[in-house]
């Protein structure tokens, strides 16, 4: 770590969340960066992710939280502060770095709160007012009202993220680079074939209610099969998605086997960027690996349902699709050949059915944003209005 001494200020990226909110942090870090170039940025991030957070650019240290021991410092407090508080102190003293002069918290978590404080001389995010002050920033008061309303928001929460942090969302999304990670040797030959069209498939999902149903995801390799030619389906999924993936496999039917390449649950972080660099395109729902193939720079086609909402967490960047479910319900059909179509076409086509409508992802001075085609949105027009309301902070002497 470098010393205390540097002449150039340190700044610390809290970011306690799962891989697709650490994912969703990169805007915010590439427009610090450019506000303040000779700053230099460590990232606080859970310890799975450790491997993950190394590879931004403009990240000097990564930092692991451990959640397991943070879990079993907080279980023992039994309400005694007095007894807890050494507990915590000697927790965060195993990481070996020195006060930063600000933290940027990107959570509404006591635990980053106190993180955030306890190594910095200023906290910009949430716990701003203090580790115990009870008043949240703007921002986070405005996103924990859309959360609950579910209205005609148009911020996306990376964007919302900067705002949060006092900058204004990045000219243009970043990426992430994976090229020189090796991949295992059984299926480093068939990711490298430059004759084959490899389409991304992310079978699961964090959240149950967001996952599609393996029937489904067996008719989209049909699909694909059938009318994308040299096509193969890569199966993405971490370890415990292991079963389903072979689940998958049973209910295939043969003839399309040769046509699937199954790596769940065979991975690292890394070995998975690499594998979607080598990819066309990646379909999935809203969930972190198809954020993680954003970030690689794919083009990502995502099926939003249940509490996902394309406007607040849709693919960022431009060129992406979201078909959104209307409803609260489980979805009846699914967007099947319409998917195929654009895979095909490279351009939006026409839904088939009144469950789903399709959105595309574009991009102005405030951020990234999602339009239907041929259709006005005048929320888009007021995007511009919730930044300046939200926005009252200047970080022009933040470090």
């Amino acid at each position: 770590m470098p010393s205390s001494g540097s002449n150039f200020p340190r700044a610390l990226i809290v970011q306690l969340a799962r891989l697709g909110d650490l994912l969703q942090s990169l805007p915010v870090l590439s427009s610090l960066r450019e506000r303040f170039p000779e700053t230099s940025f460590d990232l606080l991030c859970p310890l799975p992710l450790v491997c993950l957070g190394e590879m931004f650019s403009g990240i000097q240290h990564t930092i692991p939280w451990n959640g397991e021991d943070w879990h079993v410092v907080a279980k023992g407090a039994n309400g005694d502060l007095n007894h807890t508080f050494p507990q915590i102190v000697e927790y965060f003293s195993r990481f070996p770095f020195t006060s930063y002069s600000v933290a940027y918290n990107l959570n509404n978590h006591p635990r980053s709160v106190l993180a955030a404080h306890l190594f910095s001389e200023r906290v910009i995010g949430t716990g701003d007012q203090g580790p115990l002050h009870m008043s949240l920033p703007s921002w986070v008061d405005y996103l924990r009202q859309v959360a609950h309303e579910r209205g005609s928001n148009r911020i996306h929460l990376a964007d919302a993220l900067c705002g949060l942090c006092g900058v204004k969302p990045p000219a243009t999304a970043p990426t992430m680079h994976a090229s020189h990670i090796e991949l295992p040797s059984d299926f480093a030959s068939i990711m490298h074939d430059s004759s084959l069209v490899r389409i991304g498939i992310v079978i699961g999902a964090g959240n149950v209610d967001r996952r599609v149903p393996l029937a489904t995801w067996c008719r989209v390799i049909e699909a694909c099969a059938e009318y994308i030619p040299n096509c193969l389906c890569v199966l993405i999924g971490g370890a415990g998605e292991r079963e389903a993936a072979l689940a998958l496999e049973d209910q295939l039917a043969s003839q399309y086997l040769s046509r699937l390449l199954n790596c769940v649950g065979r991975t690292t972080l890394p070995q998975l960027a690499h594998v979607f660099h080598r990819c066309e395109w990646v379909i999935g729902s809203d969930t972190g690996p198809l954020h993680l193939a954003v970030t690689c720079g794919v083009r990502t086609i995502g099926w939003y349902f249940s509490r996902a909402r394309v406007h607040e967490t849709g693919p960022y960047g431009v060129g992406h699709y979201v078909w959104q479910h209307g409803g609260h319900e489980n979805p009846g059909s699914w967007p099947v050949m319409e998917t195929i179509q654009l895979m095909r076409r490279h351009e939006p086509v026409d839904s088939c059915s009144s469950e789903w409508d399709l959105w595309t992802s574009h991009r102005d001075e405030w951020g990234m944003f999602y339009r239907q085609q041929g259709k006005p949105d005048c929320a888009n027009f007021q995007r511009e209005e919730t930044w300046e309301r939200l926005s009252g902070m200047s970080l022009e002497h933040a470090v």
